[in-house]
């Protein structure tokens, strides 16, 4: 049995006794049966290495809208592992995948997540970003940790589980455009609908095989500034839009300070951060337009719409000029996701984690995933863990992953999904 009652954050490091401390409790480590031995010597890291490496030569970079073929890799390798698959787009050559273990009986969907798409692979790489190559101990190439070798480890995982009888359904979804607008994820939890008995749901995403079991959500805002032109001898007769936009930044950092003194008690405060500004056409004219790029970092059960609202009314505050018009446009939006620290769902994994001699303390993070769509649109709770490091190697120049790190994850979710369904 796990017992937990705190967490930390991704960065700090326990040690790794057979009892493991956290806070004031033991948490215990459950030894592996037999059978789950068994099930475990089922995997080969030659195999994962080989999915992963054919998932990375499909590039699926994204803003590129093309996903499409490594799914198809993706579906093949499913269908050798004895899963059923079906692929339905999300928008055309954006499909989503949904792969599920055959003969599952009636009871709790245990659901695994990831997604298809990687962000653009930029320059300056040290070879083809899309030919994966073992250097050391590391697989590099766009997508190893973010995320294809977290994919390859789950559809290895679930072909180990083939055989295996479970009280319960295990189902696969790899979702397109997760790395910019969530389309994928959004089509989905619409197309699924509410389901109350769903176990939980573990997403693969790079956590250096930590348990995240809760991460503030992002919202990226456009907020457009409308003056008048007019010479900048006489800007009298003009209304600056650049002007304008200061008291508009005035107001986001007013309400940034207000939210410090509202933390969330493990995530912290939510943020805003003004990522972009441009306006004007030259120094000699006063700024007829001028458009401000933002993120909020959202907390759970945040609203965006709401948050949006509040920032306008907030702005209709102001005196701005009469020839001023702001617009406040919400562009795209990931929700947070928390999962309880004694929910089943958080022990169970954090027990497997232990048994297979890897740091079971909870953590929270500052990414966004998908996640965050289950948990407000389904109610499904979410645990991140998987293979990689979202710090120092994903959207990165020559990302890796540990090799070794590819069959860690694939056991552990063998042994979840084994653990929670038995």
């Amino acid at each position: 049995m796990l017992l937990i009652d705190c967490h930390l954050t991704i960065g700090e490091h326990a040690t790794l006794p057979s009892a493991h401390q956290a806070g004031d409790r033991a948490v215990v480590t459950v030894p592996l049966t037999d059978g789950e031995e068994a099930l475990l010597a089922r995997l080969s890291l030659p195999q994962i290495v080989d999915l992963t490496t054919a998932l990375i030569a499909e590039p699926s970079e994204n803003p590129g809208g093309d996903e499409a073929s490594t799914v198809a890799v993706l579906a093949e390798a499913c269908h050798r592992a004895g899963l059923s698959v079906e692929v339905v787009e999300a928008a055309p050559g954006r499909p989503n995948l949904v792969a599920t273990l055959p003969g599952g009986s009636d009871g709790p969907t245990l659901l695994f997540l990831g997604h298809s798409d990687v962000v653009p692979a930029g320059t300056g790489w040290s070879g083809d970003p899309f030919a994966a190559r073992i250097v050391g101990d590391r697989l590099v190439g766009r997508g190893a940790t973010d995320m294809k070798g977290g994919l390859a480890a789950i559809v290895a995982a679930m072909g180990a589980l083939a055989d295996t009888e479970l009280a319960g359904r295990v189902e696969f979804v790899c979702t397109a455009d997760e790395e910019a607008g969530g389309l994928g994820a959004r089509e989905y939890v619409a197309a699924r609908g509410a389901d109350a008995d769903v176990v939980g749901c573990i997403v693969a995403e790079p956590t250096g095989l930590r348990a995240v079991h809760a991460g503030r959500g992002t919202a990226n805002i456009d907020i457009a500034i409308t003056g008048k032109a007019a010479h900048s001898g006489r800007p009298q007769d003009g209304c600056s839009a650049i002007a304008v936009a200061g008291q508009v930044l005035s107001v986001i950092a007013d309400d940034g300070q207000r939210l410090v003194q509202r933390p969330h008690p493990e995530l912290g405060p939510a943020t805003w951060n003004v990522g972009t500004i441009v306006g004007g056409q030259g120094i000699n004219v006063v700024a007829a337009d001028c458009r401000l790029g933002v993120d909020r970092r959202l907390l759970p059960d945040e609203d965006i719409a709401a948050v949006a609202d509040d920032l306008r009314g907030r702005i209709d505050e102001l005196d701005l000029p009469g020839q001023a018009s702001v617009t406040v446009t919400v562009d795209s939006e990931t929700p947070a996701f928390a999962t309880a620290l004694d929910d089943p769902l958080t022990v169970g994994v954090c027990e497997a984690l232990a048994s297979l001699g890897l740091d079971p303390v909870p953590q929270v993070w500052s990414a966004a995933c998908d996640a965050g769509f289950l948990h407000r649109d389904l109610g499904i709770r979410s645990i991140v863990v998987g293979p990689g490091d979202i710090n120092t190697q994903a959207h990165q120049v020559d990302e890796s992953v540990v090799v070794d790190d590819l069959l860690a994850a694939a056991k552990l979710y063998a042994l979840i999904a084994f653990r929670l369904l038995r």
